[in-house]
């Protein structure tokens, strides 16, 4: 229940001025204490009653009710039933065996992991500037107060909040606070955010720091704004009856600051929400909407948000980004909330058209024109449901039926592709096994032998042509840059833009700076993935090597089927550990079917730290955006926000004043250096994750050989062997075919 405190003031006859002199606090807490009526100490609201001529019981008796939460219904339910089908299948019928050959199919394991990852519903993250309300929107979305919300900055952990049904049968509390170390990292130390950790008794009871109700989450999981000590807690997890639950989990996390404050752990912490999200739902408050943090924020959030247009053509354009004008009261018309939502979004719309929204078109294949943009803005003010009627049926829409379909589509795809693929190459190892004649291949092992001198000088030279070229193309993306910097960080050129784009004066000061930033992500963005493509043949290359080495001895004939080495799955197995693989991204984005076979098959979670739809597709490079999207972009915008013009100069206009300033700011932050340094960073990613691949590719390929010489051998036990794989194999084929999945 929500105490009317506005109403009841208005009956009083008070203005909120007023009641704040007879309560001896500011206007501003009266204001903040409306909106969150659960905020207010129990001795405060004793003497509010008593200035309002009334006592608490009669304050309780007009409450509000909670708005009904939303019923998006179980769009997953039978999702979940042909998974558990598939997952009883693997675990009983799975081959017994292990199979000594260079390809090798899934593992048991591997398909289970791949389903658990399935089985996890999208995650609906709520981000947004300090005090905008976030948790009270989510507590309104779940029609009940879960998470803590007040006027202060709360939320001081990353919440999940999932359904009572995903709790584990062994998790008997409703909440656990998790350490910072529950969350595994990556070689560079980020930290990856795996929700299928949740399920593991062992892992939680190792990282978590205190279980029990609601309470827990209150006592250690806000900000104590009365205490310097504070329990540290990194997560949460929470576990809920509430039907929106049931089409996805809400993850709240901190909010952003709204200073320049790159160092605290909560803006680290909001920061990190990208990897893990399937729709972000951005608040900003209706006064003061989109500011010039906001638009660098969501900027950066669109660059590195999943596109489930890739997977569903009627999925609608942005569909899973909404972005909220909270504290929308009814004090603010109808017209004027319109207006601001309008306002605010075609500001964003001119923001973004040149940059963000290209790439984004190029990677959904559809254009993206302003009305699409504008479709995404929605009011909320949870005691008026008209105001937020249309964020209500929009979410219902989105997560009930849109995203599923998109969901289910990849799967559909994946486990086709899983299927598919592997009985293929299942069958072409075994014709290839099949047709082996021994008295044949012998020599032309010999023959192979001979020229493994040769080969492995071809590949030295191979390797360090491709790690010179990514020296190379460092140096290249540079260049390129710093001439794009010296052309647009300019006093004349950013005098010309102040005039071209802003109606006045408050406008430029506030959003100029965060418009250049933008303009030069996006310019150095472009140069890495334009290097990338030329860095990507220079990899093909490499590893045509290793097929050129067998094609050209002339004696050698492996049969009409040759056994498959499978270069590239190779690879790509080599760089599944890294944190970052640069320039190697774009070519895995080109690798089409057999690319996203392989990441499904291996299970290799890349498909983030790549950037790139397992439909193919646009590389997006995530890693590196958000390696410029986060330490550079967002600090060096928020630092440079508002500028102080000081006295003019005689004929010295005020904007070749804030030009003037701009370029000096710049200066003094280093900015041409930030961004420097973060294409040095990718292109040392690109070395060390192509040396990893290479080296794996290089150790399979003497399991190839080695394979062969079995083949060849005219030895009991090696006859023996290879009879075992064929029978093994049989069995193989036998299970990817018959995987018990619908249309399969």
């Amino acid at each position: 229940m929500n105490i009317n405190l506005r109403g009841a003031r208005e009956g009083a006859g008070l203005s909120q001025s007023e009641l704040a002199i007879i309560l001896g606090i500011s206007q501003t807490q009266v204001s903040r204490y409306e909106q969150y009526p659960g905020a207010i100490p129990a001795e405060l609201l004793l003497r509010w009653a008593q200035a309002l001529g009334t006592d608490i019981q009669t304050l309780m008796a007009s409450a509000i009710p909670l708005s009904p939460p939303i019923d998006a219904g179980d769009p997953y339910l039978q999702l979940r039933r042909d998974l558990h089908l598939v997952e009883q299948y693997v675990t009983n019928s799975y081959p017994d065996g292990e199979l000594n050959i260079p390809y090798k199919p899934p593992t048991a394991n591997d398909i289970i992991q791949r389903i658990h990852h399935y089985r996890q519903k999208p995650n609906l993250v709520l981000v947004g500037r300090f005090d905008s309300g976030k948790s009270h929107l989510a507590n309104t979305l779940m029609g009940a107060k879960i998470l803590p919300s007040q006027y202060q900055p709360a939320t001081r952990v990353i919440t999940f909040v999932r359904h009572i049904s995903d709790r584990p049968s062994w998790f008997k509390e409703q909440v656990g606070i998790l350490a910072e170390d529950f969350w595994t990292r990556d070689e560079k130390g980020n930290q990856v955010f795996d929700l299928n950790l949740l399920d593991s008794q062992l892992w939680l009871e190792r990282h978590s720091i205190k279980l029990g109700s609601l309470e827990v989450l209150r006592e250690h999981g806000v900000h104590n704004h009365l205490s310097e000590i504070e329990i540290e807690g990194h997560s949460a997890v929470v576990y809920v009856d509430s039907p929106i639950l049931k089409s996805c989990n809400i993850v709240d996390f901190p909010g952003y600051s709204d200073q320049a404050d790159q160092t605290s752990e909560d803006v680290k912490k909001a920061n990190s929400a990208v990897q893990i999200a399937d729709l972000i739902l951005y608040t900003s408050p209706i006064n003061g909407f989109m500011n010039a943090e906001d638009f660098s924020r969501l900027s950066y959030l669109l660059r590195v948000l999943p596109s489930p247009e890739t997977h569903n053509q009627e999925f609608p354009i942005l569909g899973n980004l909404f972005i909220v004008g909270t504290h929308a009261n009814p004090s603010i018309s109808d017209l004027d909330i319109s207006s601001i939502l309008q306002t605010g979004s075609i500001r964003f719309y001119k923001h973004i058209e040149e940059t963000v929204l290209i790439e984004r078109s190029k990677r959904i294949s559809r254009p993206i024109k302003k009305e699409s943009l504008q479709r995404r803005f929605f009011a909320f003010w949870e005691e008026t449901p008209r105001r937020w009627e249309s964020l209500r049926k929009e979410l219902i829409k989105i997560l009930g039926e849109s995203l599923p379909k998109a969901r289910i589509n990849r799967i559909d795809r994946e486990i086709d592709l899983l299927q598919n693929q592997a009985t293929r190459r299942i069958s072409e190892q075994i014709r290839a096994d099949e047709e082996s004649e021994t008295e044949q291949r012998q020599p032309e092992l010999e023959e192979l032998d001979k020229e493994e001198t040769e080969r492995l000088a071809a590949r030295e030279q191979g390797y360090r042509k491709c790690q010179n070229y990514a020296l190379e193309l460092r140096d290249k993306t540079k260049n390129s840059f710093k001439q794009a910097y010296t052309s647009l960080i300019d006093i004349c050129i950013i005098q010309k833009l102040i005039c071209d784009r802003y109606q006045d004066k408050k406008e430029a000061q506030e959003y100029i700076a965060v418009y250049l930033n933008e303009q030069l992500g996006s310019k150095l963005t472009h140069y890495v993935i334009e290097n990338a493509e030329f860095f990507k043949i220079e990899v093909e290359k490499f590893l045509d090597t290793y097929e050129e080495a067998l094609l050209k001895l002339p004696k050698l004939n492996l049969g009409s089927v040759c056994i498959p080495f499978d270069t590239k799955g190779a690879f790509i197995g080599g760089i599944a550990g890294s944190g970052s693989v640069g320039a190697l991204a774009v070519w895995a984005a080109s690798l089409g079917n057999l690319g996203a076979y392989i990441l499904v098959a291996k299970f290799v979670s890349l498909l983030s730290a790549l950037g790139i739809s397992i439909s193919g597709g646009v590389a997006t490079v995530v890693s590196f955006v958000a390696a410029i999207g986060g330490p550079i972009t967002l600090g060096i915008g928020l630092l440079a926000a508002v500028f102080s013009l000081g006295l003019a100069l005689f004929g010295e206009s005020w904007e070749r004043r804030l030009a003037k300033k701009i370029v000096g700011h710049f200066e003094e932050q280093k900015v041409l250096d930030k961004f420097l340094q973060a294409s040095d960073e990718y292109w040392q990613d690109t070395a060390k994750a192509f040396e990893k691949g290479a080296n794996a590719v290089e150790e399979e390929f003497q399991e190839y050989i080695q394979h062969l010489r079995e083949l060849c051998s005219n030895e009991e036990a090696s006859r023996e062997k290879v009879e075992n794989i064929l029978l093994l194999l049989r069995k193989f084929k036998t299970f990817f075919a018959e995987i018990p999945w619908r249309g399969l």
